[in-house]
């Protein structure tokens, strides 16, 4: 990675004494980086690098969450382990609230949009326990993970191709330019429904991106996080498009509402 690629920042809430660790993120590896100095400088061989890319992105995405007036979704100490698998792969385990990031191919961590991802996994459970257990409903949890991804980078990312999701991980498995795992902007509907909960989730990610297009950033955000609070486990994409346009009412106006419900038809959703 060239030496302009590298940024510095400013780490925020971190708990007492050396280690890498915070109000909102745990980093979980045996080997954790610490520094007496709290000055966690690292490249991205260093598998330590991850782990401060982890720490920032996911306080980052806290951060701004409480920004929206939300003081309870995923308010804790999340619990996160980096470069643990060498799979090419990173996961949330709703099982004991943790992310893990793997190592193969880019290591996941290095690449802020898989790490937010992952996060929307573990946003949607700590507002809906169990959510996602049917087919629309894990399509719903990919498609907001993308979103996430693509909505927290709008204000870092100086507009390159927002709908692009995960393009720096995805160099190591794609060909084609630009290198995306998914995209917020594939035109898919109801119609292109596979059973596929990461191809599905494009239609759902997609009716997001267009509802943030229409509304802006924050205020699609607090209408979506709002909604999540009344879905079901096992909700539909039906279901869950009607609590959101309900959720916008109530939130705002009708004018607002019959936006969100247009992203939401241009779909096949309603």
């Amino acid at each position: 990675m060239p030496a302009k690629a590298y940024k510095s920042v400013t780490l925020t809430d971190l708990d007492p004494g050396k280690k890498l660790t915070g109000a909102y993120v745990k980093i979980r590896n045996g080997n954790i980086a610490t520094s007496a100095s709290r000055t966690y400088n690292y490249q991205r061989a260093d598998n330590h690098f991850e782990q401060v890319e982890a720490y920032y992105q996911l306080t980052t995405a806290q951060r701004y969450i409480q920004s929206l007036g939300f003081n309870d979704v995923n308010n804790e100490a999340q619990d996160v382990f980096t470069d643990t698998i060498r799979d090419d792969n990173s996961f949330y385990d709703p099982t004991d609230d943790t992310i893990t990031y793997g190592d193969g191919g880019v290591d996941d961590a290095e690449d802020a949009e898989v790490v937010w991802h992952e996060y929307g996994h573990a946003i949607q459970d700590a507002q809906v326990p169990n959510f996602g257990s049917s087919e629309q409903g894990g399509a719903i949890g990919e498609g907001f993970g993308d979103y996430w991804a693509v909505t927290m980078s709008q204000p870092v990312s100086n507009g390159f191709d927002l709908p692009c999701v995960m393009d720096w991980d995805s160099t190591a498995y794609t060909s084609t330019k630009p290198h995306c795992l998914r995209r917020t902007d594939t035109g898919k509907t109801t119609d292109d429904i596979d059973g596929e909960v990461h191809d599905d989730g494009e239609i759902w990610s997609n009716a997001l991106w267009d509802v943030n297009k229409a509304l802006g950033r924050d205020k699609t955000n607090k209408i979506v996080l709002e909604a999540q609070f009344s879905y079901k486990p096992n909700t539909t994409f039906a279901q869950a498009a009607t609590v959101t346009v309900n959720t916008a009412k109530a939130l705002y106006d009708t004018a607002t509402a019959n936006k969100v419900k247009a992203a939401f038809v241009a779909r096949k959703i309603l």
